[in-house]
């Protein structure tokens, strides 16, 4: 009898896993779906029936536009960096060491995938803002598995609201790379915690490929497996994940001359706010400023808070995030590069989940923002 007795409890526990498979599943893309129909909604029906003077701008490829008012298209998820990664997704990198603006200063992952899905026949108003969105649907996947597996499905689905839900996810919905940077580093950091170093390794030379602070997951590898001392292999992992980087300076190198004419060239963005200048328009009530300090500190308070709680890999990489962003310089898009960081969704979906009344409370107003910056970035109106 006791054979059959357990062939019934594995039929039993398999059903139970495929069962939560799929809830989790589906959950994951009801909290997709729902945030990015309100992105839709305000960007495309809503943006262009505001009566506002029209807007200039001066930050393309093409240079200065003036009269600019939206209109229901493609087109409207593709302002800013979009502009410059569609550039690089058509024709390529250029640079001159002369003091311009040049798109060697955006990282080359995101528009490589774009320029394959534009293979297929798609321009690029399409293709990109679909590998970002279907980048960030599998982040939302990876970071709910992630956190079931840790702590259980009611923390799994706090996490995965808060990072559907955050305002700045909008930047996963437009021609950007913050669904894929999320993606890689969601994987990562997944991977290490679990000791699968070899994915670890991959995943985290894609997050150096796609963004500078991507970079953040090499000490933090190294610090977990030193602290948990770990196998060698660990440490090869962490160093790996830094080849992405690697891969685009040689290639900066070869081509320009300057394996580090992504650093250079940022010098032509101009001058950046101070945190003093920051802080201090906050005080003053400028709301682009204060959240801007609400989301770095408050972030840092969550990591503090919940040392002892998080996953170490978790808790070192959201640390080393922070540090780079605060030492960059490049403050300007502070509340955009947090908002990217895998770990602070984490960190306050587990404190929503033993508070799901101010959950509903934040995760609604968070909705409600969502929709006021689809809008402002269809008008380019810059808040990030």
């Amino acid at each position: 009898m006791t054979p059959i007795r357990s062939r019934e409890i594995v039929d039993s526990e398999d059903r139970l896993k495929r069962k939560r498979w799929s809830e989790g599943w589906i959950f994951v893309l009801a909290m997709w779906l729902l945030s990015r129909l309100v992105i839709i909604v305000a960007m495309q029906l809503i943006a262009p029936l505001i009566q506002a003077p029209p807007t200039d701008y001066d930050y393309t490829p093409l240079g200065f536009t003036h009269n600019f008012v939206p209109k229901a298209g493609w087109e409207l998820f593709t302002h800013w960096d979009g502009a410059w990664y569609r550039q690089i997704a058509t024709t390529g990198y250029d640079y001159a060491n002369d003091g311009q603006k040049y798109p060697v200063a955006f990282f080359p992952l995101f528009p490589l995938i774009t320029r394959g899905v534009m293979s297929l026949g798609l321009p690029f108003d399409v293709a990109g803002p679909l590998v970002n969105n279907l980048a960030l649907l599998g982040a939302l996947f990876f970071l709910y598995r992630w956190a079931e597996e840790r702590f259980g499905v009611k923390e799994a689905r706090w996490s995965t609201a808060v990072l559907a839900w955050c305002p700045f996810s909008v930047f996963g919905t437009v021609a950007y790379t913050e669904g894929l940077f999320l993606l890689v580093t969601t994987a990562a950091l997944r991977a290490f915690d679990n000791q699968q170093h070899g994915r670890a390794a991959f995943w985290g030379a894609l997050a150096t490929a796609t963004r500078a602070t991507g970079a953040a997951l090499v000490p933090a590898f190294l610090f977990v497996a030193w602290r948990e001392k770990r196998h060698k292999i660990a440490y090869a992992a962490g160093l790996a994940s830094v080849g992405g980087l690697l891969l685009f300076s040689a290639y900066c190198g070869l081509r320009f001359g300057d394996p580090i004419a992504f650093i250079h060239v940022q010098e032509a963005w101009g001058d950046q706010p101070t945190w003093g200048y920051i802080a201090s328009h906050a005080l003053s009530g400028n709301k682009d400023s204060l959240i801007k300090l609400i989301m770095f500190l408050g972030g840092g308070y969550l990591l503090w808070h919940l040392r002892n709680k998080l996953p170490l890999v978790a808790l070192a990489y959201g640390v080393f995030s922070l540090a780079i962003i605060a030492y960059s310089g490049a403050l300007q898009s502070v509340s955009r590069y947090v908002y990217a960081i895998a770990s602070l969704s984490l960190a306050l979906g587990l404190v929503l989940a033993n508070h799901p009344r101010w959950g509903y409370a934040i995760i609604g107003f968070f909705a409600l923002l969502l929709g006021r910056y689809a809008i402002r970035f269809a008008w380019w109106d810059w808040f990030f």
